[in-house]
């Protein structure tokens, strides 16, 4: 037997020694509930179909020889997004069917990645608290930050508000990981050179999805550098510091592109009806508004989701330390104290730098933009609730009190049920969504019968559109229309 498979078996053991049984039920019965709203979600996404901006993408894609002219096509003429139409081709090859199948994916792919990112940092901290606990974590966030926008249609079940909206998330998870992992082996400079180019590649291309969230990342990197400086004491790796500041130049130079754009600047000519705002004084000053005014009403609309999110991170951890009699950590307490300083003000700057270019022509994001804030805002929740048990396992004569430990259990069971109550009123979309998708499969049977039988110019029955989506109408000359009739090869097409 390997020593690599003699260390995972001592760990297996060591797991079953430090969990008792019910503790382990109690997380896979959370595990469970949290998956079954994002089940929900993901069959809503069976419904998704073509709409506004996707028929554009596509015509993009059918029209160019490559992916690449399909892309700096698309840059010169209206999009900034200079990766965005890499993902658009993946989806597209599945035609409507990977339209339908691009929710559950995302979805599924989103909290394996978050499951895999609580691990990885969970062993960092030297903390255990099993693969149901990090699958529990990863589900509530996700759950609770789409609970609460108001745009869950565009930013989850349409592809041109998927892609640069709630993708660049998993991107950004996938970051993480890729960071926490190189951290956990000595430095080494071949492997170092290795993983900077690695992790260049992919925060330029994270940054190329949308000026939203390539604001966003460009604060995660800068607070990503402040932070390794200001831990350097307890990691003494000048290796990691270099990582991070490659990176978040990287970040400075994708958004530059972005904002360099052609398409940028089309846009703006046509909807900006004042001049953008040059002076960085006044800019901060209104990324800050915006950014304050969006965690005042976040936590004014949803006071219970920030309560749930709170306290299933602090159950989790500290019923998971108080029960092993240990705690938990090799990070000094006065740093823990500290991150629960930190942790609101990370979110506030995260937030703020994906304002930025909203706030820049002078609009408050809108609600698609936001929420990524939505999901940085419930994260930075969890890792305060966590820190808040951790703190609190460390208080024995608290901690080692077998009431304490019934009451966190019990309070666990109840935000158990909280994922279970909110799932069928998630799923009473599926009315709404189902009698669209049905009504865009006979509509477009029907003009893909008329274009065989040669007709150029047609005129189809309107539809209206789930989740405030765009749809083409009575004018041949709407830029909607004429990415439909080129999608299906006509001349023109009208829906009066």
């Amino acid at each position: 037997m390997s020593l690599k498979t003699s260390s995972a078996a001592q760990e297996q053991r060591e797991a079953r020694q430090n969990n008792p049984g019910w503790v382990t039920v109690l997380f896979f019965l959370g595990a469970l509930s949290a998956c079954v709203p994002l089940a929900v979600y993901a069959y809503l996404g069976t419904f998704s179909r073509y709409l506004a901006d996707d028929y554009c993408a596509s015509t993009y894609l059918y029209t160019s020889q490559n992916i690449v002219e399909a892309t700096l096509r698309a840059y010169s003429l209206w999009g900034n997004s200079y990766s965005r139409l890499m993902f658009s081709q993946l989806i597209e090859l599945g035609g409507v069917n990977g339209i339908r199948a691009m929710a559950g994916v995302e979805l599924f792919l989103w909290a394996l990645l978050l499951t895999w990112m609580f691990a990885e940092a969970a062993k960092l901290l030297r903390v255990r608290i099993g693969a149901f606990g990090y699958v529990w974590l990863a589900g509530m966030t996700i759950a609770l930050s789409l609970y609460q926008t108001s745009a869950l249609y565009q930013i989850l079940f349409w592809r041109t508000g998927l892609i640069p909206y709630s993708l660049p998330l998993l991107w950004f998870i996938g970051l993480a990981i890729f960071f926490l992992r190189y951290l956990q082996k000595p430095y080494a400079k071949p492997r170092a050179v290795r993983a900077g180019v690695v992790f260049v590649v992919l925060v330029f291309f994270a940054g190329g999805l949308s000026e939203t969230t390539s604001g966003m990342l460009v604060g995660m990197m800068f607070v990503a550098v402040t932070l390794t400086w200001w831990t350097k004491p307890l990691h003494q790796r000048r290796d990691a510091l270099t990582l991070l500041t490659v990176g978040l130049i990287t970040a400075v130079i994708a958004i530059s592109i972005t904002a360099a754009s052609p398409g940028t600047s089309n846009r703006l000519g046509r909807i900006m009806r004042s001049s953008p705002i040059y002076n960085p004084i006044e800019l901060a000053g209104d990324v800050m508004l915006y950014t304050s005014q969006f965690l005042f009403e976040t936590i004014k609309s949803y006071p219970s989701l920030i309560l749930v999110a709170l306290m299933v991170s602090f159950c989790i951890m500290f019923l998971t330390l108080s029960m092993r009699d240990q705690n938990g950590s090799h990070i000094p307490t006065s740093y823990l104290r500290w991150a629960l300083l930190i942790a609101p003000v990370v979110v506030f700057i995260v937030v703020g730098f994906s304002y930025a270019p909203s706030a820049f022509v002078r609009t408050f994001p809108a609600a698609r933009a936001r929420y990524a804030s939505h999901f940085m805002l419930t994260l930075g929740l969890l890792i305060e609730g966590g820190v808040l048990g951790i703190l609190a396992a460390r208080m024995g004569v608290f901690a080692k009190q077998t009431w304490s430990r019934v009451a966190v259990a019990l309070l666990l069971v109840g935000l158990i049920i909280h994922p279970l109550r909110s799932a069928p009123r998630v799923y009473l979309l599926h009315y709404e969504y189902e009698k669209f998708a049905t009504q865009w499969d006979v509509r477009d049977a029907q003009i893909r019968e008329a274009v065989a039988n040669g007709e150029t110019d047609l005129v189809v029955v309107q539809l209206d559109a789930p989740g405030g989506v765009g749809e083409y109408k009575n004018n041949p000359k709407d830029w909607i229309n004429r990415c439909v009739a080129r999608f299906y090869g006509l001349n023109s097409i009208v829906a009066p």
